[in-house]
């Protein structure tokens, strides 16, 4: 899940004056646009309620569809954290295409609740309680098209016009399902081995909901502070 985070990409280009967490840098000077990332993630995940950036960890939700043609799976009240100790491998700006890609690592931990029923692994399960995951090393790369776009202020804005993304386990992941079958031992114990063995197997089974709701959240928020700061106070001209 992640996976990761799409919100640094504005960082790495901000004047030190209106947001004085930033140290500007040369568009094309990838350490430097990597390591303010860096300084500034907690900063920006933390929220910062000046240029209406709500609290991005932890994030909560209310529900997540997760089914597909194998399984139906809902999972309520849903927590995730960890994403201000997120890392940026690279942060990289195409000036002339106005696009944007950013390497992102995360380890970040899941807790809610679910209710499943149907094939996982290819395997019959079901059950009804409290989730948990621990996602480690979860790198996702975004590809993000940006637009220049006239504000209420008058003034230049960026907003998004579009993204796309994808994701790696570089570690091993760990799902835990409690109250497997309705609390049947024998049944219970028997997915318990299989979920415990496949954590990996189960985020890229069932994952995909949860990661692209965590990114649009992150793509919101990121959209927010754009249209609260004008381009001139975001960009080296």
């Amino acid at each position: 899940m992640w996976h990761y985070l799409l919100f640094v990409s504005l960082f790495a280009f901000a004047n030190a004056v209106p947001v004085p967490f930033i140290i500007k840098c040369n568009a094309r000077d990838v350490k430097c646009l990597t390591n303010t990332t860096n300084v500034a993630i907690p900063i920006f995940a933390a929220g910062i309620p000046e240029y209406g950036v709500e609290t991005l960890d932890p994030l909560f939700f209310e529900t997540i569809d997760s089914s597909s043609l194998n399984i139906k799976l809902i999972m309520y009240n849903t927590t995730v954290k960890g994403l201000r100790n997120c890392k940026a491998r690279t942060v990289q700006r195409d000036v002339v295409n106005s696009k944007l890609f950013i390497k992102i690592e995360c380890n970040v931990t899941l807790n809610g609740l679910y209710v499943m029923s149907g094939r996982l692994l290819l395997i019959p399960i079901e059950g009804k309680g409290k989730n948990h995951a621990d996602i480690n090393r979860f790198v996702t790369s975004f590809n993000v098209t940006l637009k220049d776009v006239q504000g209420k202020d008058g003034k230049k804005h960026w907003s998004i016009k579009g993204w796309s993304y994808t994701y790696e386990l570089e570690d091993q992941s760990h799902v835990r399902l409690e109250n497997l079958f309705g609390g049947n031992e024998v049944l219970a114990k028997a997915a318990e081995i299989v979920v415990a063995a496949n954590g990996n197997g189960i985020i890229r089974e069932i994952g995909s909901p949860v990661i692209n709701t965590l990114i649009v959240k992150l793509a919101d928020a990121i959209q927010t502070f754009f249209h609260a700061v004008p381009l001139e106070d975001l960009i080296l001209q």
